[in-house]
C-alpha cells in the first residue's frame, strides 16, 4: 500500500476531518473509506466484507489517480503545442489549417 493510501486510510479510521488539499481522487477514497468504517463499526458489514471493499477501494483510487496524472500530462501536451496550432490556422496551407480543426475536434 501506498503512503498516502495508509495515511488517508488512518484517518478516515480515527475520524479526522478530511484533510486539506487533496485531489478529487484522494477525497473520494477519503469520503469512502469514512463510509466504509462506519459500515463495520454499525455490522452492516462484516470484517471480510470490509476487506474485500478496502481493496476495491484502493483499486479505484489508483485507477482514478493514474487518469487524473494522465488528464494533467494531457494538459501540459496542449499547453506546449497550442501556440503551433494558432500560428498554423492564421498563417499554415490548407493541410495545416485542416490538421488544427481535427486537433481541436472540429472536424
Amino acid at each position: 500500500m501506498s503512503d498516502m493510501v495508509s495515511e488517508l486510510e488512518r484517518k478516515a479510521m480515527q475520524g479526522y476531518e478530511m484533510p486539506k488539499g487533496l485531489s478529487q481522487s484522494q477525497q473520494i477514497f477519503y469520503l469512502s473509506m469514512v463510509r466504509l468504517y462506519e459500515l463495520y463499526r454499525n455490522k452492516t458489514y462484516t470484517k471480510e466484507q470490509a476487506h474485500n471493499m478496502k481493496l476495491d477501494l484502493i483499486a479505484q483510487y489508483r485507477n482514478n489517480e493514474f487518469y487524473e496524472k494522465l488528464l494533467a500530462h494531457h494538459a501540459q501536451i496542449h499547453n506546449r503545442y497550442s501556440n503551433v496550432m494558432t500560428e498554423a490556422e492564421k498563417h499554415g496551407c490548407l493541410i495545416c489549417k485542416r490538421l488544427v480543426r481535427i486537433f481541436d475536434g472540429r472536424e
